[in-house]
């Protein structure tokens, strides 16, 4: 079991076995990884060994015995409104629990109701990949604003003839249209959701 917190690098490294996991039913290599991390293979096991040390994976003999542990973490770092934006807020809470099936980056909790008619609740927590550009339609987390009055909001991300429509899933509310030369950025993708009840 994860005990606790991994470097960039080894969230890296930890992200590359999960994608050669799901893309090929099998770990990769430690040339592999290395080849993938941009290291040699000797650094890439270094890295194997603290994720070992630190309970995200299992590693055995042979060139492809790497074992994820099921239950991965990931850190929930603040909410997300799902609703009119609010101050954007990043701030860690604790560790979660995620899939292994989820390659996410980040936790948040989402405040409001906006996005009820595609189930997404007040409370629930999404799964964020960090992504700098996203498909029409995709579900995000995005900045508007700079600076303190930086505000962050959950919506769907619909670009349109050189501006950015970002609409909500509640008829209560209305589009937020970013125009070019606004200040807004994108947080990333929800590429999944955890609700406890």
């Amino acid at each position: 079991m994860p005990t606790e917190s991994l470097s960039k690098r080894q969230t890296d490294a930890l992200r590359i076995i999960r994608q050669a996991i799901r893309r090929d039913s099998m770990p990769p290599t430690r040339a592999e990884l290395g080849e993938a991390m941009g290291v040699r293979a000797q650094t890439a096991h270094f890295h194997l060994l603290a994720l070992q040390r630190k309970g995200y994976i299992r590693m055995g003999d042979g060139a492809r015995n790497i074992f994820e542990v099921a239950d991965v973490r990931l850190a929930l770092i603040g909410q997300v409104a799902a609703g009119a934006p609010t101050l954007a807020i990043e701030d860690y809470i604790e560790m979660l629990p995620v899939p292994s099936t989820v390659e996410a980056d980040f936790a948040l909790r989402v405040s409001g109701d906006s996005m009820i008619e595609t189930g997404v609740l007040d409370r629930d927590i999404v799964y964020i990949q960090q992504v700098a550009t996203a498909n029409s339609g995709d579900m995000v987390v995005a900045l508007i604003g700079e600076g303190e009055q930086c505000e962050a909001t959950l919506k769907y991300f619909l670009p349109e003839n050189g501006r950015i429509i970002l609409r909500p899933a509640n008829s209560n509310y209305s589009d937020i249209v970013v125009n070019e030369g606004d200040n807004f950025s994108l947080v990333g993708k929800v590429v999944g959701l955890h609700r406890v009840f």
